[in-house]
């Protein structure tokens, strides 16, 4: 007696063969394509793989659209020799497989050691090898009949992804895509990941370069950006290929503990600090003060190039965003004179004089900058050096109030302001503060 495993090697050749009237347009149809969508249903029920059904029917037309069977029946139309084994062999896998989740992959331009996998709240980094890229597709046998999938195992094998469950009603691909996700800032909802990672090396500016819509072994299509794909030359000059450019921060295997117990402890202050309510259960001062400067951050951040560069149309804005997000931080209380208040708090979360006194001078001085620009004032153009000051104070500023919060609470403020006055209170922070970078250290200085 033959199973329904076993009659799909024969549909799938009798269909190859015979792919329907419509199949030079890539539309299947026919009774070999009703037979073998027949063996398909026996083989996926609709109780185990809803997402391939329509109203209680198998929706033949979209598994053709997101398996890529009507490229195939447009190409056995024209006569190109499809491998029936292989086809039949990827179909029984892809109609027994359990239906997918739903994931948003985030594709960086971290260089990231094989086989990093680390867990950052709902957030996965993982850098998955040509075996996982290849699983992705419904057709990982019949791929090399195809057009390449949107993760090209052959150019993002090796790359770094943040991967996360996709945004609560997004719903399983149904074939083409009219209206395309469409955001100017998709990296907004993933500001506290990007953040965490980014500030493991500030001398390498973190980007996400593409969004994508997984459903792993079904369908993946892209939703924002593309990767940053160059030339690939052999040792003679020859031009031999293509690869994915990773020129983001660059972490090397001996690094990657330090990297995951940096990353996952900022994640979670983050987390913390975020989830804070106040009694009424809005969110508490801290955690509107985190919101502000984290989105501030990231803006500045994603218009920050190869570690420093900031084009010269952006940086008055980019100063702008760094010094909003120390204001957010540092004088969200209404304290009437912002400058100095977010001045002298910058510096008290410091250890040495020398580095307050520095703290002090880059934070007074970019408040000086900002005032020209919001007046309209002239001054002179802003050099990569103020940009890149401005923007290690802002970061350092970030992680030291972040630590000091989850010593403090909501006295963070109060805190600062008594160390101005009192040792101990000056000795509590930057002992914390010290004690805990000394445990959680970022990437050595290049």
């Amino acid at each position: 007696m033959t199973t329904p495993a076993t009659d799909l090697q024969s549909l799938t050749k009798q269909w190859l063969q015979a792919p329907g009237p419509d199949a030079a347009g890539g539309r299947p149809g026919g009774p070999s394509w009703e037979a073998l969508t027949a063996a398909l249903a026996e083989l996926a029920p609709a109780d185990r793989r809803p997402d391939l059904y329509r109203d209680g029917t198998l929706d033949t037309t979209a598994i053709a659209a997101v398996t890529g069977l009507d490229h195939l029946a447009r190409a056995a139309a024209v006569g190109v020799p499809v491998p029936a084994a292989d086809l039949a062999a990827d179909l029984a896998d892809f109609a027994t497989r359990d239906q997918p989740v739903i994931e948003t992959w985030i594709l960086l331009n971290a260089d990231l050691p094989t086989g990093t996998d680390i867990t950052l709240g709902t957030y996965r980094l993982t850098v998955p090898g040509r075996t996982t890229a290849q699983a992705l597709v419904a057709l990982p046998r019949t791929a090399r009949h195809l057009p390449a999938p949107a993760i090209d195992p052959a150019l993002l094998a090796g790359s770094a992804f943040l991967r996360t469950p996709a945004p609560q009603g997004r719903n399983y691909g149904r074939g083409a895509l009219y209206f395309p996700d469409f955001d100017r800032r998709p990296e907004r909802p993933h500001a506290d990941v990007l953040l965490t990672l980014q500030m493991w090396d500030l001398s390498a500016s973190l980007h996400p370069e593409a969004y994508y819509h997984v459903e792993a072994g079904r369908h993946v299509r892209g939703t924002w950006g593309a990767p940053m794909i160059e030339p690939a030359f052999d040792h003679l000059g020859h031009e031999v290929g293509e690869l994915h450019r990773r020129h983001g921060p660059y972490v090397i295997p001996a690094q990657l503990p330090a990297f995951t117990h940096f990353c996952t402890s900022v994640h979670t202050m983050i987390t913390t600090v975020r989830s804070r309510t106040s009694s009424t259960g809005k969110p508490s001062p801290t955690a509107v003060a985190l919101d502000s400067a984290s989105r501030r951050l990231l803006r500045a951040s994603q218009r920050t190039f190869g570690g420093d560069f900031v084009d010269e149309a952006d940086a008055e804005d980019v100063l702008l965003d760094y010094v909003v997000a120390m204001e957010s931080l540092l004088a969200s209380d209404g304290r009437s004179d912002k400058r100095r208040t977010t001045r002298q708090r910058a510096a008290a979360l410091h250890t040495s004089d020398q580095t307050r006194l520095n703290v002090s001078s880059t934070v007074g001085r970019a408040y000086t900058q900002r005032s020209r620009y919001a007046h309209g004032e002239p001054q002179r153009p802003l050099s990569g050096a103020d940009i890149t000051a401005v923007r290690n104070v802002a970061f350092s500023v970030f992680l030291r109030w972040l630590i000091t919060s989850m010593n403090c609470g909501e006295q963070v403020l109060q805190q600062l302001d008594d160390s101005l006055l009192s040792g101990q209170a000056r000795s509590d922070i930057t002992t914390a503060v010290d004690q805990y970078l000394a445990a959680h250290p970022a990437a050595p200085a290049s």
